[in-house]
């Protein structure tokens, strides 16, 4: 593939990437920010926080090519930095869809600072700014360079760094062409061994999360994509993924078996459990719980209704997931709500884990004690919150 070509490639699959719902794992972390003035016009009500007018008309409408034009007519009016900032406050759910729309931050900025514009990316919604930043990077310079970008990653955090490497994963399937999986994967081991510390696995995830939307200017997934509409398991059992790759390719999988099945949640639980190899069953269990997350838009006793759906021994894990979930795009209330609901036998595990990702995304201090010190006296663990 020419340069000019795979250029022009990455131009259409980055301005359609914004009609795909995907489900997405971990990490949120605070970082380096900067200043652009301008505010909005639209006056508040008593009480309501005020929201720029492109956030407003965001707000207003579903069509999500229009939203992207939206938010990039707010970057350009008010800056990047404040961008990403009115786009956190404005109610919209941390979900999949939302993430993707912050995908045009990062983009915009690696057209107009390059490198440079990394540096302004925050790490809100699944560090999305550096998912729409690293897909364009691979496309205008390939994959011999990645380590700088790397570097400047694991500069800002280990979070940072493993959303870097899932972010460089779409970008290779991207550049490489969704008939080339095989050749994306290792395209992740080629990144490994340019740059110490690549979290390869995250690099994977991130290659099978791309392959399972693949969208094209006309709004519809490549036919070239590795997907078969009647065989759910696919392409995890195919011969041509090495078996290192697999895990990867399950935790991605319930994507596909949701459409598949038509949002027929028990149909995907069974698919799940009908897996023999344990490692992967949990894999798909933890999966699918993610892709209950955006379901419930928000709503912590929707959460309880759709992982009763899970089989007996899932359904506290569920909920577990969704807390993992939530927290990891930057939601500080409903996972601590979750934990509250949860029937008593799986209080302590969700506090448990509610304070592991505290303790590892949270690099402000001040912000970490303060949501130490929401976990209940009689779960809270010195391992993960000390001296609170």
């Amino acid at each position: 593939m020419m340069i000019k070509d795979v250029r022009h490639f990455l131009k259409i699959h980055i301005n359609h990437m914004l009609v795909l719902l995907l489900i997405i794992n971990i990490v949120v972390i605070g970082f380096i920010t900067s200043t652009w003035l301008q505010k909005s016009s639209v006056k508040p009500r008593s009480g309501e926080v005020v929201k720029a007018k492109e956030i407003v008309e965001i707000i207003s409408t579903t069509n999500t090519r229009l939203q992207a034009t939206l938010y990039k007519q707010l970057i350009e009016r008010v800056g990047p930095v404040e961008a990403q900032e009115e786009l956190v406050r404005s109610g919209l759910p941390f979900d999949g869809q939302t993430h993707l729309l912050n995908h045009t931050v990062g983009d915009w900025l690696y057209t107009k600072d390059g490198t440079k514009g990394l540096t302004y990316c925050k790490d809100y919604f699944l560090s999305s700014c550096y998912h729409g930043f690293l897909i364009r990077y691979i496309g205008e310079k390939g994959i011999d360079t990645l380590d700088d970008v790397m570097q400047a990653c694991w500069q800002i955090g280990t979070p940072t760094a493993s959303q870097c490497a899932h972010g460089i994963g779409h970008g290779l399937l991207a550049w490489d062409g969704y008939k080339n999986l095989p050749q994306a994967l290792s395209d992740c081991d080629k990144v490994a061994d340019l740059s110490p510390k690549f979290p390869s696995y995250n690099c994977y995830d991130g290659v099978f999360m791309e392959n399972n939307w693949a969208v094209h200017n006309d709004g519809r997934p490549s036919p070239d994509r590795w997907v078969k509409e009647s065989d759910p398991t696919y392409p995890c059992y195919d011969g041509q993924i090495d078996e290192k790759y697999r895990r990867a390719c399950w935790s991605n999988q319930p994507q596909v078996m949701f459409k598949m099945f038509s949002g027929n949640i028990d149909k995907v639980a069974k698919a799940c459990e009908d897996i023999e190899a344990k490692e992967y069953q949990d894999t798909c269990f933890d999966s699918l719980a993610r892709q209950i997350n955006p379901i419930t838009q928000g709503n912590p006793q929707h959460v309880f209704d759709l992982c009763n759906k899970m089989p007996v021994g899932w359904k506290n894990q569920c909920v577990n997931s969704n807390v993992s979930a939530f927290f990891s795009v930057g939601d500080r209330q409903i996972p601590f709500t979750l934990c509250e609901m949860i029937p008593e036998s799986g209080t302590r595990s969700c506090y448990e884990l509610l304070q592991q990702r505290i303790n590892s995304y949270v690099a402000n201090l001040e912000e970490r004690t303060s949501l130490c010190l929401r976990v209940p006296q009689a779960y809270r663990s010195t391992n993960y919150c000390p001296a609170t």
